[in-house]
């Protein structure tokens, strides 16, 4: 990792911006810029480049070094690609503040977002875990189209509630307490889907609200963008890896209920995910059609039509490649594009 640059000694602030960036040269500048222009107390900003080889860092190190305001700049990137789950457990861990907003390298945030932020936690003496906000959806060319509206946190009390109906929310969005990591330790290395894990560790620990009011400008096409595919190995390979990030995700999800003696409350939750993808990595992985029967037969809480028609996607994967293109075409119809 490249030593950090900074102006002036490690802040005493209670809010650390972590931008996290990753192969977004063409976004990376306004991005950032929108993050060193919050109109807020001192905040603590860490640009974070993920080993780019685009020219993400030096673009980052750039405003760095000529950032003049009141907020504490630091540039630093990873010797390597660690992936999302260890880059933000390695920028938890240097953060000085206690409230931590998630900012991405291709989203811009608005002037106010953290100061808002930070009214809500006050307002609410500091207690929740994760501050949820409302977004703008962004064109890939950066166009604002409709307000992106995530569940209200407060009807999550519990792993209880979180089990019978996950809620809708955004990681773009999102600040959280680094306390939740001193109390559930680092994420899994392979998790690449952090939502849903930083929203429960939160539930389960001092719970989270929603600030109903877009923060974030959502640019489409990043890493949350729909795959299409030129080909049937190429959707083999990219359904074998959402399974294992998906797989990843479970397992860290229960290990965080284990640590606060609500595993089985969640995998409870989870039981028809958890079949789904294991039936997934089966078929994939099966050899003869006796190994296929009986990963079929196994999934018993997934309906029959679920079974078959991931069979029929991975044993004729033209179809499913065909699938995958339509449903590329619907989203960007309905999103008016």
């Amino acid at each position: 990792m490249t030593p950090p640059s900074s102006h002036r000694q490690r802040p005493p602030v209670r809010a650390t911006v972590l931008f996290l960036a990753y192969n977004q040269a063409a976004f990376v500048e306004q991005a950032a810029r929108s993050v060193l222009e919050q109109a807020c107390e001192p905040l603590e900003i860490l640009l974070s480049d993920d080993a780019s080889t685009d020219g993400t860092f030096d673009i980052l190190q750039r405003l760095a070094d000529a950032y003049a305001g009141p907020h504490f700049v630091r540039a630093r990137r990873n010797e390597h690609n660690v992936g999302i789950g260890d880059h933000y457990n390695r920028l938890v861990q240097e953060a000085a503040g206690e409230l931590l907003v998630t900012a991405a390298g291709d989203d811009v945030s608005v002037p106010h977002r953290v100061a808002r932020l930070l009214a809500a936690w006050d307002a609410h003496a500091q207690r929740p875990d994760l501050i949820a906000s409302h977004l703008v959806d962004m064109t890939y060319d950066g166009a604002l189209r409709s307000t992106i509206e995530v569940d209200d946190l407060t009807r999550w009390p519990d792993a209880a509630a979180w089990a019978e109906k996950r809620p809708y929310i955004v990681g773009a969005g999102h600040a959280f307490t680094k306390r939740l990591w001193n109390l559930f330790g680092p994420m899994s290395s392979d998790i690449v889907y952090e939502d849903q894990v930083i929203t429960l560790r939160a539930i389960l620990a001092g719970g989270g609200i929603t600030v109903a009011e877009p923060l974030v400008h959502y640019r489409r096409g990043g890493a949350s963008a729909l795959h299409t595919f030129e080909s049937t190995a190429a959707f083999l390979h990219r359904t074998r890896l959402v399974n294992q990030r998906a797989r990843a995700e479970q397992a860290q999800l229960l290990a965080d209920a284990r640590h606060t003696n609500r595993e089985d409350t969640v995998r409870a939750g989870l039981q028809l995910h958890i079949q789904r993808e294991a039936l997934i990595a089966a078929l994939l992985d099966a050899c003869h059609p006796a190994d296929t029967l009986r990963a079929l037969t196994a999934a018993s809480a997934v309906g029959w039509p679920w079974r078959l028609r991931k069979w029929l996607y991975l044993r004729c994967p033209g179809v499913g490649t065909g699938v995958r293109r339509l449903q590329y075409g619907l989203k960007q119809l309905r999103r008016g594009r």
